[in-house]
């Protein structure tokens, strides 16, 4: 057995241990969403979340321990929850509340611009609040907390009653009722919450005395670690504890020793063991980002696709129809990606006389594959994953268009050919067949972003016409493309835009607007163009386009992202191979055999075809 054998037996037997317990199809819009953004750590521009607090990042300037502010603004956004009437919780209201006392602190402020970029019409901010949570327990050396997706955002303030340090007992008490955690609760929270961080003397002189030969702020630590563990807890136990909330000098304020005796020590003592303290933090942690308000209904666990198909869609490209997607695989860590592995997209024409593969599959190699950083997410890192991906530009006849694809693979090791075909069973590694392909829904309507284009303006009513001053309000100018396929004869073509990624989410921005047909983009590949104009002030403009036919049907096309327009790297299409018939993983026939090889290769001669795949398999 050679190495790359092994390297692939041991990658299929760990991703076994990931498979869902529940049916993935794609595309599922939330759940890939918010999939990519927690284990890929980005958005789909490449924008990086998880490189803001990874690896277990300390501020610049402040010092203050990114991590440490992320899971603090994640417990004082849930912190308002009311169990009594079902009110409050992880709902974002925490960035209408950062004026209180109970959230003093240049951290909360830091925080919001952080995440601020990120929420948009399917993950809301409370949700990216929650992966923040996630990601920052993670990349200090913590469990991994499971994330439940579909928090919904509320645009006002939420009710008062976030415990402070100076609470006595009973109040402390009364404020995790209330958020629904009982004594016992209410001490795992803390000690799990205050195993990074600390105390800053901007925020409790009288805790921390501040260096009057500094104007930076002196941060007082928790324990003697960075890192998520229990030296919190074993500091405290063994009496050398620094913890300014336990041995400050001020008594008033020394809340986590109140917390931490409240039960005679019972709790913190059990927390003494490292493996019991990971698993109750993971586990109480997990219970604080899904409270929620009591009308709003989370998801099942987001757990790591083993496969995953990215982004798929038609656009015109340098005067090209094109068909763009990527297919995203997991690798074991310290192991190395397959160098003689072979994928292969194919797919299916949507019009004409081969339509849904009647006589003809067309093929692809793709046009880059790479491994991407193990660091792109301290989630997947902590998991002990890597990904690898690969990136399919393909051109496309107008005439022919596509209906569906999919994928195959071959190691090039003797071991099966495998097949991702939208099958439940493609998320277990398996490449077991009897999936229907990955559909495109529709090509009478595609979004041009190689057409269109942003520009960023002043604000010049938001900013009275002061250039100069600083903070200033930004909107962007988008012109945007869309071009709709001849004989749809539209009688309207708009679209409905949203944007919620607003600089301190004053209001949500939506608007409805009119595309025109545009006489300066003349007619290519059997399309029209229309275009529009909108300025928008926020940073996630999202569309749902629409095109209303003369036949009395809709056509649309939804959740289309602008964070690349006409600055889209450009990759030169893919050479198409065309192949007689359905391949044979294709047409979901059992696993290629020696016997399935020679018949196929038998049957090529004869049909004066050659599937690049067999060749493949024989070399």
């Amino acid at each position: 057995m050679n190495r790359s054998t092994i390297i692939v037996l041991y990658s299929l037997s760990l991703l076994s241990l990931l498979t869902p317990t529940y049916a993935y199809k794609w595309p599922s819009p939330q759940y890939d969403t918010l999939e990519e953004l927690l284990y890929m750590g980005r958005r789909s521009d490449g924008s990086s979340l998880a490189s803001l607090v990874h690896p277990c990042r300390k501020r610049t300037g402040t010092l203050g321990s990114i991590p440490a502010e992320w899971l603090r603004f994640a417990f004082h956004d849930m912190a308002t929850h009311n169990v009594d009437d079902g009110t409050g919780g992880m709902d974002g209201s925490i960035v209408y509340e950062l004026g209180r006392s109970e959230n003093f602190g240049i951290g909360f402020n830091q925080t919001l611009s952080d995440f601020e970029g990120f929420p948009n019409a399917r993950v809301s901010r409370a949700d990216i609040t929650a992966i923040g949570a996630i990601m920052a327990v993670a990349t200090c050396g913590g469990p991994v907390i499971p994330f439940r997706g579909g928090r919904i955002d509320t645009w006002t303030a939420g009710g008062f009653g976030t415990p402070e340090p100076q609470h006595d007992l009973s109040t402390l008490n009364e404020s995790f009722r209330k958020q629904g955690f009982n004594q016992e609760e209410m001490i795992k929270l803390v000690a799990c919450g205050h195993s990074f961080g600390g105390v800053r003397s901007t925020e409790f002189p009288s805790l921390v005395p501040p260096n009057p030969d500094s104007l930076t702020a002196v941060i007082h630590d928790f324990d003697t670690t960075p890192d998520f563990d229990n030296a919190v807890v074993t500091e405290y136990l063994s009496g050398a504890t620094t913890n300014p909330l336990v041995v400050g000098a001020n008594k008033t304020l020394v809340s986590d020793l109140r917390v931490f005796e409240s039960d005679g020590n019972k709790t913190i003592q059990s927390f003494a063991d490292k493996d019991t303290y990971a698993n109750e933090c993971r586990d109480i942690l997990a219970r604080m980002i899904d409270v929620v308000p009591k009308d709003v209904t989370l998801t099942d666990e987001i757990k790591l696709l083993p496969v995953k198909v990215g982004y798929a869609q038609l656009a015109f490209e340098k005067g090209q129809l094109v068909f763009k997607t990527s297919l995203r695989l997991l690798q074991p860590l310290n192991t190395d990606v397959n160098k003689n592995r072979v994928t292969t997209l194919l797919w299916c024409d949507k019009y004409g006389s081969n339509a849904g593969c009647s006589g003809k599959t067309s093929t692809a190699l793709p046009v880059t594959s790479f491994p991407e950083d193990p660091n792109l997410s301290p989630v997947t890192l902590k998991l002990g994953y890597y990904f690898v991906t690969y990136t399919y530009v393909v051109p496309i006849a107008s005439n022919t268009s596509i209906s569906k694809f999919w994928f195959e693979m071959d190691e090039k090791d003797g071991s099966p050919l495998k097949v991702f075909d939208n099958n439940e069973a493609d998320t277990q590694g398996q490449g077991l067949k009897g999936g229907n392909g990955y559909p495109i829904d529709q090509d009478q309507v595609i979004f041009a972003p190689m057409l269109s284009s942003v520009v960023s303006l002043y604000d010049s009513a938001a900013n009275k016409g002061d250039t100069s001053a600083t903070n200033l309000t930004v909107i962007k100018r988008y012109t945007l493309v869309t071009g709709v396929r001849d004989g749809v004869n539209p009688t309207r073509v708009h679209a409905i835009a949203n944007d919620v990624a607003i600089r301190n989410f004053t209001e949500p921005f939506q608007s409805s607007f009119d595309f025109v047909l545009n006489s300066t983009f003349p007619p290519l590949q059997g399309y029209t163009f229309y275009t529009a104009t909108i300025d928008d002030p926020g940073m996630q403009l999202t569309l749902d386009i629409f095109a209303e036919g003369a036949d009395g049907k809709t056509y649309q096309q939804n959740f289309v992202e602008t964070l690349l327009l006409d600055n889209t790297p450009y990759v030169k299409p893919a050479s198409v191979v065309t192949i007689g018939g359905r391949t044979s993983a294709a047409s979901k026939s059992a696993v290629t055999t020696g016997a399935t090889v020679l018949l196929a290769v038998f049957s090529a001669h004869l049909l004066g075809t050659w599937n690049p795949i067999i060749d493949w398999m024989l070399s």
